[in-house]
Order: C-alpha cells, then sequence, then structure tokens
C-alpha cells in the first residue's frame, strides 16, 4: 500500500480518493449511477450496448469510457467528453492509461492501478476531492466509475462520469496556509 500512496502522491492526486457511492451529492455522477443501476437490473454489471447516449445527452460532456483488455491486462481510452477533455488538458482517444505518464509523470501509472482495481472489483466506485488537474489547475471533482460487461462476468468496458469544479484562489491560499 505505502507504494500506491506514493505513486498518487506524485501523481498530484493526493487530496483525491475513494467516495462511498450513498457519499456522491454532485448530479452527474448520481444520475450516471441510477442509469447504470437501472441497466443492470439483477445482474452484477449491464452490457456495453445497453449504455444508450440518447439517453443522457446532458452528462456526455463529463463522461469517459475505457476498453479493459486481459493477459496482460491493459487499460485504453475509448471515448471522452468535451468537458472530460479541458479538464485534463487533451483528448486521450486510442492511448493507453499508462502512457499518460508522458504527458505527467506518475498520472498515468496512478490512474492504471485504480482503473484496473475497478475492473476487477466489478463493481461501481466512487471517487472525489481536490486534483491538480493539466487542463485546469487545481480543481474539485465527484466522479463514478461502473464497469460493463458483454459476458456477463469480465469487466470489458469502464464508464466513468465526474464532475469538475474550479477552486478559487481564496479556498487554494486557506488550503496552502492550513498546511504551513
Amino acid at each position: 500500500m505505502g507504494g500506491n500512496l506514493q505513486l498518487i502522491a506524485s501523481a498530484g492526486a493526493d487530496k483525491g480518493g475513494f467516495r462511498r457511492l450513498r457519499d456522491l451529492r454532485e448530479p452527474v455522477p448520481t444520475a450516471m449511477l441510477d442509469y447504470w443501476t437501472k441497466k443492470r437490473g439483477d445482474r452484477l454489471m449491464p452490457r456495453p450496448d445497453e449504455m444508450d447516449p440518447v439517453e443522457f445527452p446532458a452528462l456526455l460532456p463529463n463522461i469517459i469510457v475505457l476498453q479493459v483488455a486481459y493477459d496482460p491486462i491493459e487499460i485504453t481510452y475509448r471515448l471522452m467528453g468535451e468537458e472530460t477533455i479541458q479538464a485534463n488538458g487533451g483528448n486521450f482517444r486510442g492511448r493507453t492509461v499508462r502512457s499518460l505518464d508522458e504527458v505527467r509523470p506518475f498520472f498515468g501509472s496512478m490512474l492504471f492501478e485504480f482503473y484496473k482495481w475497478v475492473a476487477l472489483a466489478r463493481r461501481p466506485v466512487g471517487a472525489g476531492g481536490s486534483m491538480e488537474f493539466a487542463g485546469r489547475g487545481l480543481m474539485n471533482f465527484e466522479a463514478v466509475y461502473l464497469p460493463l460487461s458483454t459476458d456477463g462476468e469480465r469487466t470489458d468496458r469502464i464508464f466513468g462520469a465526474t464532475a469538475y469544479a474550479p477552486i478559487s484562489a481564496l479556498e487554494r491560499l486557506r488550503t496552502e496556509i492550513s498546511t504551513i
């Protein structure tokens, strides 16, 4: 665990972390979680083809879709909404998650370990806190990551929805002063 904590701090995400699903408050992740839950029904996960963007057009700017391959495990960006692209400083469609280490040291490795955990857990995961985003600087965020499966057993896609909120200069200064 110590190595993962060092990886998280090195990636600039040490003020972010897991959130209980019941503690999510932002409309974007909560609406996506509700949608996923309805599509899942009594199964472990819904199928990727059941996620119909026509049914959630207002959420599209805030989504990501990741492809999960196995043997060895690799995770690749398939789709990013415009808000997600802006926050992260680029469209990573077609790139592996680990390749983001080239953009920001340790960031891709940290995300890879997180997404790998989501894929293997085969359950929805909430996240939130504050983090330094390449496209917009320090921001608060709240997100949900939802596994999808074509065979009903193994995660082959992860569907994410994130709400972003800028941190004011005053709030940032208060945070900095509190750490002195």
